[in-house]
């Protein structure tokens, strides 16, 4: 069968159109998210450019954080409401808690970005040590004392046990 003859391609086709795996499509398929638009008589998947666009609508969902059973349920959102209003203000819905989702992690970057800066200074106070790794003792250095938290990322690399 001369598929493209009838603008429907493979799935390694698929694959390399929309940047992604054909081990990907495959579980795609599993979750319903994307399914062929049919099978030749030997089992061959078969796809057209709306499934392409359609992965191309999860890879972008996917890079702006959207994990795949959200995408899925956004696929599906026009099956369960009656009208465009019901399907906008479900989405509505899915957006605003997206949105605390996002301060949650901007929340978590920034004190992220004030610990790794405290690290900084507090490294930058070694850079003069002459102490051989093995033998020192950072626990009673004046530089690590004069800071009343330090910070994981230094203490995993001077711990004790």
């Amino acid at each position: 069968m001369n598929c493209s003859k009838y603008g429907l391609m493979q799935i390694g086709d698929l694959a390399a159109k929309a940047g992604v795996t054909p081990r990907t499509i495959r579980y795609y398929e599993e979750l319903g998210i994307v399914e062929p638009e049919e099978r030749t008589g030997g089992g061959f998947r078969l796809y057209s450019e709306s499934q392409l666009r359609r992965l191309q609508i999860v890879q972008s969902l996917k890079d702006l954080g959207f994990g795949l059973d959200r995408i899925r349920e956004f696929f599906n959102l026009k099956n369960g409401a009656e009208s465009g209003g019901g399907v906008a203000r479900a989405l509505v819905e899915h957006l605003v808690e997206q949105g605390r989702h996002i301060d949650d992690r901007i929340s978590q970057y920034t004190l992220m970005k004030e610990r790794n800066k405290k690290a900084i200074e507090i490294l930058n106070g070694c850079l003069c040590c002459t102490v051989k790794a093995c033998e020192r003792d950072c626990h009673h250095c004046e530089v690590y004392r004069e800071h009343e938290e330090v910070p994981d990322l230094i203490e995993c690399t001077i711990y004790e046990s």
